[in-house]
C-alpha cells in the first residue's frame, strides 16, 4: 500500500474516518488511499449500478450482490446501507444474517417508509417508533453472537423536529443499537444536542452540498461523535471527473490534454493486483 498522510485524530483512532463507496473499484481505491473501513453507500450504487436517484428503486437483491462483490474485493472492514430492510423485522433478519454469511462487519438500518430516499432529499416520512425498535430487536437477535455491528438511523429530524430524533435515538440505543445515527442535522447547534442527549456511540455524515454543514474533524471530535462518514465525495469526484473527460475528449477528438489528470495504464493495474495475477498464473502453468 503507498504510503499516505492521515489526519493526527484518525492515526490515533480518537475518531473513525469511514470512506463511502458504490463498487469494487472504489473500495479498492479507499483501501489503497489508507481508510481502515468503507460503507456501502445506498445512493452511490442507485447511481452507479442503476443510473437513478436513491428514492427506494433500488432492491435487496442489488445491494447485497453489490456488498458479496466489495467484500471480496478488498481487505479491511466493510458496512452496508440497508436502507429500510427491505420490509419488515423478518425482512431485516433476512438481510442481517445475509450480511455476516457475506463477510460484511456491520449494517444501517433506517426508520423511513418504504419507497425511502436519500436522507438529505425532501418529502421524506418515517415510520411509528416502535415499528423500527423492533426491527432493531430483531437484526440484534439474527446476528447472535456474530461481530456485526447495528448501526440505527432516524431520519425524523426533517418531517418530525429535532425532539422527536432525540426521543428515537434513545429508543433505538435502549432497543439494542451499537450505533445511533440521526440523520441530517441541519446546524451545528442541532448536531451539538444530538451528542449531548443521545446515548453513544454516535454516528454523523457529511454530504457535500447537503443539509448538514461540513464541520471539520476536530469540531465533530470535541462534539463527541466517533464515527465521521464522508458517503459521497468518492462518487461525487467520480462524475465530476468522467464529466469533465468525456466532454474534453468528445471536444478534441484526443485524451491527450487530460493525461496529466488521469490514473497511467501502469498505475491503474497496479491497483487491480495486476503482477500479483500474472504471477499466480505463472506458478500454476502446466
Amino acid at each position: 500500500m503507498i504510503e499516505r498522510k492521515v489526519h493526527p485524530l484518525v492515526r490515533e483512532t480518537r475518531i473513525i474516518l469511514v470512506a463511502g463507496v458504490y463498487d469494487s473499484l472504489s473500495a479498492r481505491l479507499a483501501e489503497r488511499a489508507g481508510f481502515r473501513s468503507v460503507v456501502i453507500t445506498g445512493y452511490g450504487v442507485a447511481a452507479s449500478l442503476i443510473g437513478e436517484p436513491d428514492i427506494g428503486l433500488l432492491t435487496q437483491t442489488e445491494i447485497l450482490d453489490t456488498a458479496r462483490r466489495i467484500i471480496n474485493a478488498v481487505n479491511i472492514p466493510v458496512v452496508v446501507d440497508g436502507d429500510t430492510g427491505y420490509g419488515g423485522a423478518l425482512n431485516v433478519m433476512r438481510m442481517t444474517k445475509e450480511l455476516i454469511r457475506l463477510g460484511a462487519r456491520g449494517v444501517i438500518f433506517e426508520d423511513q417508509t418504504w419507497p425511502k430516499r436519500c436522507g438529505h432529499m425532501r418529502g421524506k416520512a418515517v415510520i411509528d417508533m416502535e415499528e423500527h425498535a423492533q426491527k432493531i430487536r430483531a437484526a440484534k437477535e439474527a446476528k447472535g453472537e456474530a461481530a456485526f455491528i447495528i448501526t440505527a438511523r432516524t431520519d425524523a429530524l426533517e418531517p418530525l423536529g429535532i425532539d422527536e430524533a432525540i426521543r428515537r435515538g434513545k429508543a433505538y440505543k435502549d432497543a439494542g443499537a451499537d450505533l445511533i445515527f440521526v440523520e441530517a442535522p441541519r446546524t451545528r447547534s442541532e448536531l451539538r444536542r444530538i451528542a449531548e442527549e443521545v446515548p453513544g456511540p454516535l454516528v454523523v455524515n457529511m454530504i457535500e452540498g447537503g443539509k448538514t454543514p461540513l464541520v471539520p474533524l476536530e469540531e465533530i471530535h470535541e462534539m463527541g461523535f466517533i464515527s465521521v462518514g464522508y458517503v459521497l465525495t468518492g462518487l461525487f469526484a467520480a462524475a465530476k471527473a468522467l464529466d469533465r473527460a468525456y466532454s474534453l475528449l468528445l471536444e478534441k477528438g484526443t485524451s491527450r490534454e487530460l493525461l496529466d489528470q488521469m490514473m497511467s495504464f501502469d498505475e491503474f493495474t497496479a491497483v487491480l493486483g495486476l503482477e500479483e495475477k500474472y504471477a499466480l498464473d505463472e506458478k500454476y502453468k502446466a
